[in-house]
């Protein structure tokens, strides 16, 4: 989709944010929240992922550069653990009127051109960080999935598609959730930088 932008996210974002994940906490078991969360939940976020030297970015129309309509970011993997501080986990969606669409693949190609090479993100994509905090070096991208057996080909279509970008499956963790009044499996994938 060449009318579609792939740009650092900033505060202002927030909002776009929090409308495309309230619409899969409400009617989807992708994410284990069962209510929707406030607006300063994805602010703090936001700020989180900044202060650890992660990358946020986000998918907007050319036309509509104040619009997201996909999102992509990276936060410490336990990070209250400093012996994980080269481990990161992955969260990336799509507006679901943009899904299938090519967006999510540009969103993941985006996020790991970064976290191979960190200075992309200030040069490449003018990025920046809060002053004092330097890019994060991740060695391990970790992508934890719910199963969706009424998504596409069984709920496996995601894991594939983790999978076509060098993603490696490490476990599949069965009737870890419950939301819907049906049991969820996960699936966690990992992608090693090297």
């Amino acid at each position: 989709m060449d009318d579609i932008v792939i740009r650092p996210a900033r505060e202002a974002d927030m909002p776009g944010v929090e409308r495309i994940i309230t619409h899969y906490i409400m009617n989807t078991v992708l994410t284990f929240h069962e209510e929707p969360q406030p607006l300063e939940s994805y602010v703090k976020s936001y700020r989180a992922v900044q202060a650890l030297g992660l990358p946020y970015l986000v998918a907007v129309p050319a036309n509509s550069p104040d619009t997201v309509v996909g999102y992509t970011y990276c936060f410490g993997f336990r990070s209250e653990r400093s012996a994980y501080r080269f481990a990161s986990e992955l969260s990336l969606f799509c507006d679901p009127d943009y899904t299938g669409k090519g967006i999510g693949s540009r969103l993941l190609g985006a996020i790991l051109d970064v976290l191979k090479t960190p200075s992309t993100f200030l040069t490449t994509y003018q990025g920046s960080y809060p002053e004092g905090v330097e890019p994060r070096t991740i060695r391990q991208l970790i992508a934890v999935m719910a199963v969706n057996d009424e998504g596409k080909r069984g709920g496996l279509a995601l894991k594939e598609f983790y999978e076509s970008f060098g993603f490696v499956l490490r476990s599949h963790l069965v009737d870890i959730g419950y939301k819907f009044d049906k049991w969820i499996d996960t699936m966690e994938l990992q992608y090693t930088f090297y």
